[in-house]
């Protein structure tokens, strides 16, 4: 999570202080190195220029993430690792690697030896990516289900759509090998991470991510077992058995914008979901509160929400309250606030300041699931701690440290380190555990299958009895998209 408030800064605020920060010397003003992660201007290159003058970037680049953890990683203690013995152990390997691509994951795997899925290392092809608000992939998701991989959503745009692949369907196989003996070989030696969840995300890229053109051969089961080719005849080729699709499939780049929908259900509960804990998106998310206030109660989805802002987060949890709280406390190495220009970006224990009677104050249900990240832990833990929401769903990913932006790397990589710890209102810590439902909904193989929301109509059931609204017919995964 990104946990700098130093974006509030704004107009020709920022300008003078950059200047100010460099006649002044930035070790005092911004100790945290905040400009220089943050108010940058983007790479004029189409991608970042990763190799020039040999190999010496290489021990540069292990250098400076190392020692930058070292000395500045939240914890003192580094989650209980030998930091020393993680030096010994990866610098060779490190500076032994064949090819660049090698190199940049060995050492975010380095990283992952703290397992915290916010501290780690972007290559400068990912650095691209993100940049762009791209993703280059296959164009579907898929996890482990009750021993098979199983397809979770197929993009409209990607190969797999036009060769017949839904959700539901089980992958049968990749390049020929059984895919769920593939995908816990990869898993096995996937990085490290804050949970068991978020490390398995590392495997499932593996298999999905990958240079744009490049070929993957994958069989896939219809959920159905029934007869019949994809759309794309060419590429898509029946197996001898009629309840298999076999096609190879390109990766492609599909663009990542943030995403927004709000509206009434036909329950009457507002409904609003969100990609991430953007900027761009706060205006509009906190003006369909607004809008639906009337409503007698509310749902708040953040399944698949990655996070983002911290200050976002607080934002939108004070349109839920009326008067002021304590929220979500903050820790940090030194046990003080970072600042910056000698004013604190955060409080370290955070009151958040009540909407009095502009506040929403009807039931709120949050929905969440394992894709559930950092700020929207922060949000759904804290108004859990405070008994003003419920919810259902599954567990959280249980990866809630913050940072202030990505640090540039020598050989053109990032690296983002935590540098802030979180505890709850109720002092709990949500890292490496995740937020439990109060309402507990696993994501079932049937429901894939049938496009069923369960949570949805969970959190709509709950709110008809919470409030004694009448019971209208409850909406299907499709009717809330």
């Amino acid at each position: 999570m990104r946990a700098s408030r130093s974006s509030r800064l704004s107009g020709l605020v920022i300008p003078v202080l950059v200047i100010a920060a460099a006649l002044s010397g930035c070790a005092v003003v911004d100790p945290h190195n905040i400009i220089g992660r943050i108010y940058v201007a983007p790479p004029l290159a189409d991608t970042p220029v990763p190799t020039v003058g040999g190999d010496s970037w290489k021990r540069e680049a292990f250098n400076y993430v190392w020692r930058t953890i070292n000395e500045k990683y939240y914890d003192p203690k580094l989650n209980g690792v030998d930091w020393q013995a993680v030096r010994a152990k990866y610098e060779p390997l490190l500076l032994a690697t064949k090819t660049d691509d090698d190199y940049w994951e060995l050492l975010d795997k380095m990283t992952g030896e703290l397992k915290d899925s916010h501290t780690r290392v972007q290559s400068p092809k990912q650095v691209a990516q993100q940049r762009d608000n791209e993703a280059h992939s296959l164009g579907f998701t898929f996890q482990e289900l009750d021993g098979v991989l199983m397809v979770t959503g197929v993009n409209a745009d990607s190969d797999a759509y036009w060769a017949g692949v839904r959700a539901g369907m089980v992958i049968k196989t990749i390049n020929g090998e059984p895919a769920l003996t593939l995908y816990r070989r990869l898993l096995s030696e996937a990085r490290d991470s804050s949970t068991a969840w978020a490390r398995s995300r590392g495997a499932l890229r593996k298999i999905s991510a990958g240079e744009i053109d490049s070929k993957v051969d994958m069989t896939f089961i219809r959920a159905d077992g029934g007869a019949g080719g994809g759309t794309d005849a060419g590429n898509n080729r029946d197996s001898n058995n009629a309840g298999e699709i076999v096609a190879t499939l390109k990766r492609r780049a599909f663009k990542t914008p943030p995403e927004f929908i709000h509206r009434v259900l036909p329950s009457g509960f507002g409904y609003i979901r969100f990609s991430n804990f953007i900027g761009s998106l706060e205006g509009e998310i906190l003006k369909a509160v607004d809008k639906m206030k009337t409503t007698s109660g509310m749902i708040i989805d953040l399944r698949n929400n990655g996070g983002g802002s911290l200050s976002m987060s607080e934002d939108l949890i004070t349109k839920f309250l009326s008067d002021k709280t304590k929220g979500t406390k903050i820790l940090t190495r030194t046990g003080k606030a970072p600042t910056l220009f000698f004013i604190e970006t955060t409080k370290l224990e955070p009151e958040l300041n009540g909407s009095k009677a502009s506040a929403y104050t009807q039931p709120l249900v949050i929905l969440t699931n394992q894709n559930s990240a950092s700020a929207s832990e922060v949000f759904s833990a804290t108004l859990q701690d405070l008994g003003r929401a419920t919810i259902i769903g599954a567990r959280s990913c249980g990866c809630l440290l913050g940072y202030m932006g990505y640090a540039d790397v020598p050989g053109g990589g990032q690296l983002a380190y935590s540098e802030m710890g979180f505890v709850t209102p109720k002092g709990k810590r949500v890292e490496g555990e995740g937020v439990t439902p109060d309402v507990e909904l696993a994501l079932a193989k049937a429901d894939i299958m049938l496009n069923r929301d369960r949570a949805l109509e969970a959190a709509i059931t709950f709110l008809q009895n919470k409030t004694a609204a009448p019971k209208l017919t409850t909406l299907s995964a499709d009717a809330a998209k």
